[in-house]
């Protein structure tokens, strides 16, 4: 299974499951083009090009790894997956704007906003994805009285990182005093 992302392998597992289960409920005990071609085509129905592509990925490697079938020359299947993507538009995430992220920091409640506040400044300030934010603790941050210093370990690419929380925030926020107050409550 080293050709599986470890952090990944779980996610490819239950993909190659449920290919499995749906051979199975078919009676089906060859895997060839055609069968992909079938499962591919049922799933078009419910899923975006991207992810049908995800889930080519993952199971053109579990097949590799399990049945030693190299799917990649299944000329008919990609084929296919190109047709589905034709004149697929991804959604855009909504991005916050400087001044609407300053308008929370100083407007939303601490009693109701403060956790958010400081995922939002981590989060920016750090370039953390939302599972490097999840797994922060009080331990991971020192205070360094003008800026506060944050370990972040466990990254996507296993090296971990360090980044500073400052206050040279154009509208006079004290972004350190709001996680301050956080971790006060966290350490009680």
């Amino acid at each position: 299974m080293e050709s599986c992302p470890k952090k990944s392998r779980k996610i490819y597992e239950a993909q190659y499951d449920t290919f499995v289960k749906w051979c199975c409920q078919r009676k089906l005990e060859n895997v060839n083009e055609d069968v992909l071609l079938v499962f591919f085509a049922e799933k078009s129905k419910t899923l975006s090009s991207s992810t049908l592509w995800a889930h080519y990925s993952m199971l053109k490697t579990m097949l590799n790894v399990k049945r030693n079938i190299d799917v990649s020359k299944f000329y008919k299947l990609s084929a296919f997956l190109k047709r589905k993507s034709e004149g697929y538009k991804p959604k855009k995430a909504k991005v916050l704007t400087l001044d609407q992220i300053d308008k929370f920091l100083l407007e939303a409640p601490d009693k109701d906003f403060l956790m958010i506040k400081v995922a939002l400044i981590f989060g920016v300030a750090g370039a953390c994805r939302g599972k490097e934010l999840h797994e922060l603790t009080i331990s991971d941050v020192t205070d360094m009285d003008h800026a506060l210093l944050v370990n972040v370990r466990n990254t996507k690419n296993n090296v971990d990182r360090n980044f500073i929380i400052n206050n040279s925030n154009k509208n006079g926020i004290d972004l350190i005093e709001v996680c301050r107050k956080y971790m006060a409550l966290r350490k009680t």
